[in-house]
């Protein structure tokens, strides 16, 4: 995977800047996160994904590929990107975090403390009230 990134980062010169740092893409296992401030950028960056990780016999998984534009207003339902429709969808959970458009948390903090709250109650039921001494 850091040969296919890093040829794709080479090639379409991708990434989005914080503070001082360049940021290209977040990956973990066969997750991949490419970023970019420019669509066009980022839709050359998937095509140039595409055709480095078809070297290897791998390809990319279209269905479940998805397109985030933060703070931006009017963006398109879909992107086309190598003949594939990719939807540019408004929030995403990606390593167990919920990503929303806006860039705020409340979403996710409320998803959390829900998860949180069931699983206090599962134990209350199963483990605090058990016979078990």
């Amino acid at each position: 995977m850091d040969r296919i990134l890093n040829r794709t980062v080479e090639t379409a010169q991708n990434g989005t800047t914080l503070g001082n740092e360049i940021f290209t893409d977040l990956d973990c296992a066969d997750d991949v996160d490419l970023l970019s401030e420019i669509l066009a950028v980022l839709t050359m960056a998937m095509d140039i994904t595409h055709e480095e990780a078809s070297l290897f016999g791998m390809e990319i998984n279209w269905s479940k590929t998805k397109i985030q534009a933060v703070g931006v207003q009017d963006c398109p339902i879909t992107v086309q990107v190598v003949g594939n429709d990719v939807e540019v969808v408004e929030r995403f959970t990606y390593l167990l975090t919920q990503i929303s458009m806006d860039g705020r948390c409340e979403a996710d903090l409320s998803r959390r403390i829900a998860i949180t709250r069931d699983c206090v109650r599962a134990l209350q039921r199963h483990i605090w009230r058990s016979s078990i001494t």
